[in-house]
């Protein structure tokens, strides 16, 4: 989820509005859509980001968490740097500068015509880091924890997924260094580790530090075995909780299987939430009770019924069939989505903000 609320990078009145909501809705831990730690680099208008001015950003993101007081809510703040995904037009950079990623691999968005002509203009080819450049974000996400936790944020989410630039680093079909950040799983997770190391030195040990990483991009077996190493990685570093995205969990055809049981291995010194497809009490129940998680993590259905905790999850009155938060997809683009594939996940994200900013 993204809520593209921000006016030039800066959380607005109705992100204090829509999160005021959510915490009287009995939420219990609400994690923001991407910051961005460097104002450089968008994915998309709308985000907010980390400006030059710690003040400035100090003063709007104090706001924000200010809403979220005095209810039961927690507020974690959701850090991320989009790579190579970052749209012509979005953030500060030079219109003609280029985006920066691992290895200089451009977004692929089809394999038609169409798809190269739009991949080219909106994203280009990406630079790939230097060493200075790398050293550079580690230190701009330490930044951006910093001042989260001066802001009132009761942590943060280091998000390593759905194909932005940690997920980059950590995937060997974007990531094909040969130095100490590729080559391995191992070694194309070390820029994750050396994050949330960044990140520890500037908190304390009661400020939470969460982990999101993408599923859905390792289903065949070598990427799997790959990503259960990477999991393993990450659980040993002083993370709270290591939150996996993507895929549909409330069928736990998927989380009965010997993969649950590998996850919840590797992530097993520290949380493990699962976030995608929960539709129903039955759904989120029998993903705790089964052990497959400790964590669910519901997005949409908070756009669509803001009150859910308390109207539904929580309600006695309704019985377990009748507890359901089922969701509508957004009307389909039509045919651009046949032939780019982000047309589709994009006018998803583009309903569900629409909805969001009317709540």
């Amino acid at each position: 989820m993204s809520e593209r609320l921000a006016v030039d990078g800066q959380p607005t009145a109705a992100h204090r509005r829509v999160f005021a909501r959510w915490a009287q809705g009995g939420w219990g831990m609400l994690i923001t859509g991407n910051i961005m730690i460097d104002e450089r680099y968008l994915g998309g208008n709308g985000d907010v980001a980390v400006s030059c001015s710690d003040s400035a950003t100090f003063e709007q993101w104090s706001k924000w968490t200010e809403a979220v007081r005095g209810h039961e809510s927690i507020i974690v703040a959701q850090l991320n740097h989009p790579g190579r995904q970052s749209p012509l037009g979005a953030g500060k950079k030079c219109v003609l500068s280029k985006n920066i990623a691992p290895s200089a691999i451009p977004l692929i968005l089809g394999d038609n015509a169409l798809a190269w002509v739009v991949g080219s203009i909106m994203f280009g080819t990406p630079q790939e880091m230097t060493s200075a450049q790398i050293d550079d974000v580690i230190a701009r996400f330490a930044r951006a924890a910093s001042l989260a936790l001066r802001a009132g944020f009761h942590g943060v989410e280091i998000h390593a997924g759905h194909g932005f630039l940690l997920s980059q680093f950590l995937s060997s079909s974007t990531n094909t260094r040969s130095d100490e950040y590729g080559g391995s799983a191992r070694k194309r997770a070390e820029l994750v580790l050396r994050v949330i190391r960044a990140v520890r030195k500037v908190v304390p040990a009661s400020f939470c530090v969460g982990v999101k990483v993408n599923s859905a991009d390792h289903m065949n077996a070598s990427g799997f075995e790959d990503m259960l190493e990477q999991v393993d990685l990450i659980a040993k570093e002083q993370v709270d909780y290591v939150q996996l995205s993507g895929g549909s969990f409330e069928d736990l055809q998927m989380m009965s299987t010997s993969n649950s049981v590998s996850l919840t291995r590797s992530a097993n010194k520290r949380s493990l939430e699962l976030t995608g497809g929960f539709r129903s009490r039955n759904g989120v129940n029998a993903a705790l009770q089964s052990g497959a998680c400790d964590l669910v993590g519901l997005a949409r259905p908070a756009v669509k019924f803001p009150e859910l905790p308390v109207e539904i999850i929580f309600n006695e009155r309704l019985s377990n069939k009748e507890a359901r938060f089922d969701v509508e997809s957004a009307p389909s683009p039509g045919w651009i989505a046949k032939k780019i594939r982000s047309a589709g996940a994009g006018a998803e994200t583009k309903y569900y903000t629409s909805l969001l900013h009317q709540l």
